[in-house]
């Protein structure tokens, strides 16, 4: 399943999405349930790379963007604890944030989020090089500090270019 694609500085492509498979063109296997898959394209379309991330549980994607430093910034979604989820889990879904070089290696990873389920749509960013990210939240503690006004509300974070939290807020 795709989700995000983007074209690349170098006139190439970069694809987010996610994958139950361990085989055909999903070189970096699997690490349990669904994975992070991400996608690294030639300006013909042709594989360059492709890598996966997650754990033992359900690892979603949302978006990816490459950053003004040639890397990538991935927005996910994960309910893992293990694996490439380094950052641990606060409950249920959390916001994942995976920072990736330009080959696609993992340089960090960062999870946000609640007791309930927290679930990123997606991330840009900003002018001093930090970033934004938008998605969503049920929970009211942990991560988010702007509480929650009922069932779903929109979750917004400003985060620091290494991915510390400025500030959250919710709307709903």
């Amino acid at each position: 399943h795709a989700n995000s694609i983007q074209q690349t500085s170098d006139g190439g492509y970069i694809l987010c999405g996610s994958t139950f498979s361990n085989d055909g063109d999903i070189t970096d296997g699997n690490n349990g349930e669904s994975d992070v898959w991400i996608l690294r394209l030639d300006d013909e379309g042709n594989k360059v790379w492709d890598k996966t991330y997650g754990g033992s549980n359900f690892d979603s994607e949302s978006s990816i963007l490459q950053t003004s430093d040639g890397g990538y910034i991935v927005c996910c979604g994960t309910s893992s604890n293990d694996g490439d989820i380094t950052d641990g889990n606060n409950g249920d879904w959390d916001l994942l944030i995976l920072r990736l070089d330009y080959a696609g290696n993992k340089v960090w990873d960062k999870t946000y989020g609640g007791s309930n389920r927290d679930y990123a749509e997606s991330i840009k960013q900003t002018s001093d090089g930090g970033y934004i990210a938008c998605g969503g939240t049920i929970s009211n503690d942990g991560d988010i500090s702007d509480g929650n006004n009922g069932e779903n509300d929109f979750w917004i974070l400003r985060l620091d270019d290494e991915c510390n939290k400025v500030w959250d807020k919710t709307y709903g």
